[in-house]
């Protein structure tokens, strides 16, 4: 039986620890990735919410969708998803915030 040298077995675990942290580090990439996407369009939808209240063609409580008919954004879709934002998520301004219903994520 042929025995295996100590190069082999260095060099077999060396290339499996830099795959172990390659892989690990682009799926926390990936990750914060989507994170930020998400946060964007997040964010997108508070500023257009913010400026309806504000210039006082939103008043109460809104949804997406009267963001829609009003003009402030377009269609959204889910940045990782690509699926449509329900438009009837409901959006609040209170005390000079922004309180948005978004659906819980899994």
């Amino acid at each position: 039986m042929k025995r295996i040298s100590n190069f082999t077995i260095i060099f077999i675990t060396i290339f499996l620890l830099i795959g172990l942290v390659a892989a690990t580090t682009s799926l926390r990439i990936k990750e914060k990735h989507e994170e930020k996407l998400i946060y964007a369009m997040k964010s997108k939808v508070e500023y257009y919410a913010k400026r309806c209240f504000l210039e006082n063609r939103c008043a109460d409580e809104v949804t997406i969708n009267m963001l829609y008919e009003n003009g402030y954004i377009d269609t959204l879709y889910h940045p990782v998803t690509k699926e449509v934002i329900d438009s009837n998520i409901k959006i609040r301004y209170i005390d000079d915030k922004i309180i948005i219903d978004w659906p819980k994520e899994d």
